[in-house]
């Protein structure tokens, strides 16, 4: 396993390939790449899709079966929300016009989440890194050509990881349903058009502080591929870690709670 295969992640490190190549790694391994890195901790995911169920997992779909597939319901709002909007993949210079007005509207809704609210100029500085792979797609309003919602894929290795989901929060009420069309006409790309293997909407979340994925196995036929996860941790993490675990449910810090949060999936206890 090379040091590149992995990226810095809140304090730590993940895999940065797709998911169904990374394989287990032993300790010395994770310890040594911990080292490298100059990080708290490591997560290391392993016989992707497992036929056994396990306490961690990555939401995944691998077929596309159009509007049949749909209920009722489900393709009523996929048709509604393509009578309001253009759906398509985007150009960074629209992101750099309107994305970070919707990436900042978009925290709005969110009460309980570890992630930092980018400024501005890091968005945009972001923005201009040419990472391979990366594709933008937006939800655009017929009406004036307000960027409604947008989503940035990382697509590699014959999938694709549609990595972030952001909307004006307008936009989720009165009937608009941009997600709706949204994920309708990206599964048609990427599965049916591109005939990828699989598309990905992240793991199985230590905080839940967002409904998405309960929303995609239910509306869109995405489902759960059953993984292994092992945690390492730096000495100093790995001594608080065992401390705090015993009372996790007492502890005040939400980054300390989603950290073991984690050590509980690892350990097949939630």
């Amino acid at each position: 396993m090379k040091k590149e295969d992995y990226v810095y992640y809140k304090k730590g490190i993940i895999f940065n390939k797709a998911p169904h190549k990374e394989v287990q790694l032993s300790e010395k391994t994770r310890l040594d790449l911990i080292n490298e890195h100059n990080v708290w901790f490591i997560r290391n995911t392993y016989d992707f899709d497992s036929s056994k169920s396990t306490s961690f997992w990555f939401v995944i779909k691998d077929t596309f079966g159009g509007m049949k597939e749909l209920k009722r319901r489900t393709r009523n709002k996929v048709r509604h929300a393509l009578t309001f909007f253009d759906i398509e993949r985007i150009s960074v210079d629209l992101m750099y016009e309107q994305g970070y007005d919707v990436y900042r509207d978009s925290f709005n809704r969110y009460s309980n989440t570890t992630d930092v609210v980018a400024t501005r100029f890091s968005f945009l500085t972001e923005l201009g890194n040419n990472k391979e792979g990366r594709e933008f797609w937006g939800v655009i309003d017929k009406t004036d050509g307000t960027l409604a919602a947008y989503a940035e894929n990382h697509c590699k290795e014959d999938m694709c990881d549609y990595f972030m989901l952001k909307a004006r929060t307008k936009y989720l009420s009165g009937g608009y349903y941009p997600f709706y069309g949204l994920f309708y006409k990206m599964n048609e790309y990427y599965l049916d058009t591109c005939n990828l293997d699989y598309v990905l909407l992240g793991t199985r979340s230590a905080t839940e502080h967002s409904n998405i994925q309960s929303f995609m196995l239910s509306k869109f036929c995405f489902r759960k591929a059953y993984s292994g996860l092992s945690l390492s941790y730096a000495p100093l993490l790995r001594l608080v870690v065992s401390i705090l675990y015993p009372v996790r449910s007492f502890v005040p810090s939400l980054r300390m709670q989603t950290m073991l949060r984690l050590e509980a999936m690892a350990r097949g206890e939630i």
